[in-house]
C-alpha cells in the first residue's frame, strides 16, 4: 500500500498529473475559465469605451476590436471540451472519441491508486465527498438561484444590452451598463461554482468506483 496518507488534496494533486490528451493544447476547465474571463472583460471595455469616450474613429476601431476578442474569447470557451475545432462532425467525433481512448488508462490507474490504500479510508472519504455533494448542489440554488439552468440566456442578455449600446450608445444610460457588468459576473461565479461542483462529482465517483471494485480483505 502506499505510505502516503489519502487526503483530497492528494487526490487533486494526483488528478492534476494526469496528462492531457495530445488533441488538447490546453486544458478544457483552463480554456473555459479563461475564455470566458476574457470575453466578458472585453465584451464590457467595449460598452464603456463607446459610452465614455466621443464618437469616432479610433473609438469605433477599439469597440470593433473588443467585440471581435469578446466573441473570439467565447467560442473558445463554448468548445473547450472538444478538442479541436474540426467542422466536419465525424472528423470532431473521432477526435473525441480517441481523447476518450486516451483518458480512459488514466482513470483506471486513478482507481487503481485509490485501491491501494486502506477501505476504511475510501469509505470515510466516499461518504463525507457524497455529503458534501448533496450540501453542494442545495447550496448553489442560493447563491445564483437556477441560473445554471438558464444556460446562455444571461449571456444573451448582456449581448443584447451590449448591441444596444453600439446602435445608440447616447441611449444607454450608467445603469444599463451596470447591469450588463453585473450579468456576466454572475455568470462567471456560476460557471466557477459548477466547476467546483463537477469536481467534487469526479472525487465522489472516483472513490465509489474504487470500493465497488475493491474487497474487504483489502483493508488494513
Amino acid at each position: 500500500m502506499a505510505s502516503e496518507q489519502l487526503t483530497f488534496g492528494a487526490l487533486e494533486k494526483r488528478i492534476e498529473e494526469v496528462p492531457l490528451a495530445p488533441a488538447y493544447r490546453i486544458s478544457p476547465n483552463r480554456r473555459a475559465r479563461w475564455g470566458n474571463g476574457i470575453g466578458m472583460v472585453a465584451g464590457l471595455s467595449g460598452v464603456v469605451i463607446g459610452k465614455t469616450f466621443p464618437a469616432s474613429l479610433p473609438t469605433l476601431v477599439a469597440i470593433i476590436v473588443s467585440v471581435v476578442i469578446e466573441l473570439a474569447a467565447f467560442a473558445v470557451a463554448w468548445t473547450a471540451d472538444f478538442p479541436g475545432l474540426n467542422l466536419r462532425p465525424s472528423k470532431e467525433r473521432q477526435e473525441y472519441a480517441e481523447a476518450l481512448d486516451y483518458d480512459l488508462p488514466h482513470h483506471l490507474e486513478l482507481i487503481a491508486w485509490l485501491q491501494t490504500f486502506p477501505r476504511e479510508r475510501l469509505e470515510v472519504m466516499s461518504a463525507f465527498a457524497t455529503h458534501r455533494l448533496d450540501r453542494f448542489r442545495s447550496k448553489l440554488p442560493l447563491l445564483t438561484g437556477n441560473i445554471e439552468k438558464l444556460g446562455f440566456l444571461p449571456l444573451a442578455t448582456a449581448f443584447f444590452l451590449q448591441f444596444r449600446s453600439m446602435v445608440a450608445p447616447s441611449h444607454v444610460d450608467w445603469a444599463e451598463i451596470i447591469l450588463i457588468g453585473a450579468l456576466m459576473l454572475i455568470y462567471w461565479l456560476t460557471m466557477l461554482q459548477l466547476g467546483l461542483r463537477f469536481r467534487l462529482e469526479f472525487y465522489d465517483t472516483l472513490l465509489k468506483m474504487a470500493l465497488a471494485d475493491s474487497h474487504p480483505s483489502q483493508s488494513k
